[in-house]
């Protein structure tokens, strides 16, 4: 099967994909804007009259603080520190699930 390629900007092709692949009853696809960040994240949901808490999400390792090993050019591993963390302003893609009762957030978006 050869591979499509989808023109235009993050949010146009996320729409593409999900008009490609059909409406998941039990998955929804949202837009959403970081209030706080970490440990006390706080988000608000585009459309929603509520914001979720860190009791409410489940946030993707890439997007926390983190420590991995790499080796680089063959030599030793090395620890490296991802400190590219959600900051307050920060657009996301969430995922709810469970009749929205269960949130995660995949991804940073950035402009149209």
């Amino acid at each position: 099967m050869p591979v499509e390629m989808i023109e235009g900007a993050g949010r146009s092709k996320l729409r593409h994909v999900i008009r490609e692949l059909g409406h998941n009853k039990d998955v929804d696809v949202e837009f959403a804007t970081v209030l706080s960040p970490l440990p006390d994240i706080r988000v608000k949901v585009d459309g929603q009259p509520f914001d979720l808490d860190a009791d409410d999400v489940i946030v993707c390792e890439h997007l926390t603080m983190h420590k991995r090993k790499a080796a680089i050019n063959g030599a030793a591993p090395v620890e490296i520190e991802f400190e590219d963390a959600l900051k307050a302003g920060d657009r996301v893609i969430i995922l709810s699930y469970g009749a929205g009762q269960n949130y995660v957030i995949l991804d940073r978006i950035g402009g149209a």
